[in-house]
């Protein structure tokens, strides 16, 4: 097991639970373009502009460490994430918005838990498909 702490909110990792609700996180919301696998392949590829990051290769590009919060705030605040369309509409809508935090504070739990708690299931996601 193992302990995260992002922005202040601590989350335990067991080795299914949170990897496999991450991964469904995933899958319905990152997937299209990132691919099933993290690898970029996905099915609206073609239709994009900016090639989606191969997110199996974030430690690589990151000296080896897998750097967690800078994750997360990339997924809470994506202005700087090409692709991700701005800070009002990102591709994935209101799901992991600041607006929604800063409107409704970091604990909403609107469909599917908490914003916080969607964000660090992709992050413990994210973790487990580094190569």
């Amino acid at each position: 097991m193992c302990l995260l702490t992002v922005s202040g909110y601590s989350f335990a990792q067991d080795d299914h639970g949170v990897q496999a609700i991450g991964q469904m996180e995933f899958q319905k919301n990152c997937a299209s373009c990132h691919g099933m696998d993290g690898k970029s392949g996905g099915s609206f590829v073609e239709f994009l502009k900016v090639q989606p990051t191969d997110l199996t290769t974030i430690s690589q590009r990151n000296g080896g460490i897998f750097p967690h919060q800078k994750v997360y705030m990339l997924i809470r605040e994506p202005e700087g994430a090409e692709g991700h369309g701005t800070l009002e509409m990102p591709v994935w809508g209101d799901r992991y918005s600041q607006e929604i935090i800063d409107q409704y504070g970091p604990d909403y739990t609107g469909p599917g838990g908490s914003v916080n708690e969607r964000i660090l299931e992709l992050v413990f996601f994210l973790l487990s498909i580094q190569e």
